[in-house]
């Protein structure tokens, strides 16, 4: 009996040198691990930064579908600049850093808070990489090209009132949380909407919300384009009229081109008779 005893604790205690020495083993791998981690994460924050790759402007898409342009510095590897949608023309801020042909840049709202991080590689024409949601993690693919002329940001000087003393009519432009909104004021009506800006050939500013006071559909227009007679008649059927009133902008003044001729016939706004509407800045 105390044979058969012996040979059972026997086995019991090399069962437990066993597990203990498994153990080890395991904790020892992990603590190699971790520390292979940690040194390579060392490594990689010991690169350093690009200071001489040239940046600058660029055109192209987010996710194949959505046009943006951007205008990118480089300050002894730092980032920083903007971006904006061509359909909204909103300026956004970057900032971030080039790791020799890597840029890392963060998207930041109106309280510096992160909303996207662009990822991407620098070549002689253009940087692909891809644009993450900070949110939600989903990324989707960014393609730039170098832009043959300077993407420019907004004026600062923007905003503030206009006047046209012709019409007694007045603009407002401000800025609220990121966003810019205007307030067009006459002796008839008082209107508040968003504004979105284009950046083509010259500066052109959208009163977004702002309906056309007459448009195509209000005359008999014969056109031999098939696809605009169908356009014609169907917005002629429903009455709708063109949304969004275009000024151009200048330095301290603001133009709308209020109604147009017998081939390209509008009227956007009924509360002035002038063909070429002048704001100046007060």
């Amino acid at each position: 009996m105390k044979k058969i005893l012996l040979v059972l604790l026997a086995i019991v205690l090399v069962s437990c040198a066993d597990k203990k020495t498994k153990t080890e083993d395991i904790k020892v791998t992990e603590a190699t691990s971790n520390k292979t981690e940690e040194v390579s994460k060392k490594e990689e924050s010991f690169k350093p930064l690009n200071k001489d790759i040239n940046l600058g402007s660029y055109t192209g898409k987010i996710n194949n579908n959505l046009d943006v342009a951007f205008h990118i510095n480089n300050d002894e590897g730092h980032i920083s600049g903007f971006y904006y949608y061509k359909k909204i023309g909103v300026d956004i801020k970057v900032v971030g850093t080039v790791v020799a042909d890597s840029l890392l840049g963060y998207e930041l709202n109106y309280k510096n808070d992160t909303l996207a991080i662009i990822k991407g590689k620098i070549n002689d024409s253009g940087i692909k990489g891809t644009w993450v949601n900070a949110e939600n993690k989903k990324e989707y693919p960014l393609a730039l090209t170098k832009a043959a002329k300077k993407v420019t940001p907004l004026p600062a000087d923007i905003l503030g009132e206009y006047y046209n003393d012709v019409c007694n009519l007045t603009l407002t432009f401000t800025k609220s949380k990121g966003e810019y909104y205007y307030t067009y004021k006459s002796k008839e009506r008082n209107l508040k909407g968003k504004l979105n800006f284009y950046r083509e050939d010259g500066l052109y500013i959208n009163l977004s919300e702002i309906e056309y006071a007459e448009d195509y559909f209000d005359i008999d227009l014969f056109e031999e384009d098939p696809e605009k007679e169908k356009e014609y008649t169907k917005l002629k059927k429903i009455g709708k009229r063109k949304l969004g009133v275009e000024c151009y902008y200048s330095p301290g003044e603001l133009t709308i081109q209020n109604y147009g001729n017998a081939m390209n016939y509008y009227v956007k706004l009924n509360d002035c008779g002038e063909k070429y509407i002048h704001f100046k800045k007060k």
